[in-house]
């Protein structure tokens, strides 16, 4: 079949025109690749769509990275929800080897991103780096973890977080950050060193829960029991009745 015209699109496309009455949107270089332009014959035209829909995959990937860095399982699952799985295996195929997709480079660039603009521990970003779908060989050979950046790190949002942690004290806030700061990727030891090295008893909060607690109930209970419930409800919280009582 014959090509009647061409009439330009956006995205370096064509509409091509053709003798039966039919047209299809080529991308530029599928019709220079196959010789399109001098020629004006189409002798393939399923062959020519195959290769259409192969260009068009390959540019939606390199779109798709120009966004951000993306891992490769990231971009197949992306592509598979577009097109068929001979296609997508041949645009992975591609982009490794025109370097569009490194998982090594991936890590890198990956870390240091966690590590400089997030909260995140070592722990959870190679955690989050495996659900990536990240050799796990490739994340031990391609992050190097500096405890002394980390330990920095690590003491200055356990500052900011014992700050903002109110209403507990002593072994149950302790517990408390503890877990808290295990969930966020950081290596247990160097939670507890850190934190045993902070003064983690909160005297006016305990003042503030005790006195809470007294006016609610005081009326409710006769003194003896008041101050055991009390007392049962404070060391709950870390705190220590008779402390607090040496305090106000």
């Amino acid at each position: 079949m014959k090509i009647i015209k061409y009439e330009k699109q956006r995205g370096n496309k064509y509409k091509v025109y053709l003798d039966n009455n039919e047209n299809i949107t080529l991308y530029e270089d599928v019709i220079l690749n196959n010789n399109l332009l001098l020629s004006k014959e189409i002798n393939d035209l399923t062959s020519i769509k195959e290769d259409n829909l192969e260009y068009e995959a390959y540019d939606k990937a390199v779109k798709y990275i120009s966004t951000k860095m993306r891992s490769k399982k990231e971009i197949k699952t992306y592509l598979s929800k577009i097109y068929e799985d001979n296609i997508v295996n041949k645009i992975i195929d591609k982009l490794l080897k025109n370097g569009l997709i490194n998982d090594s480079n991936y890590v890198i660039a990956y870390y240091q991103d966690k590590i400089n603009l997030s909260n995140d521990g070592p722990n959870k970003i190679k955690d989050n780096l495996l659900k990536l779908g990240i050799n796990e060989d490739i994340i031990n050979k391609n992050i190097t973890v500096d405890n002394t950046v980390i330990f920095d790190k690590l003491n200055h949002l356990i500052d900011k977080k014992i700050k903002i942690t109110k209403g507990y004290s002593g072994n149950v806030l302790k517990q408390r950050l503890l877990s808290y700061f295990i969930n966020l990727g950081y290596d247990k030891d160097m939670i507890i060193e850190i934190l045993n090295s902070k003064n983690l008893v909160n005297i006016e909060d305990g003042i503030k829960e005790y006195n809470k607690l007294l006016n609610k109930y005081k009326n409710k209970y006769d003194d003896y029991k008041l101050e055991a419930f009390i007392r049962s409800k404070l060391y709950s919280k870390g705190f220590d009745l008779d402390e607090i009582k040496r305090n106000i």
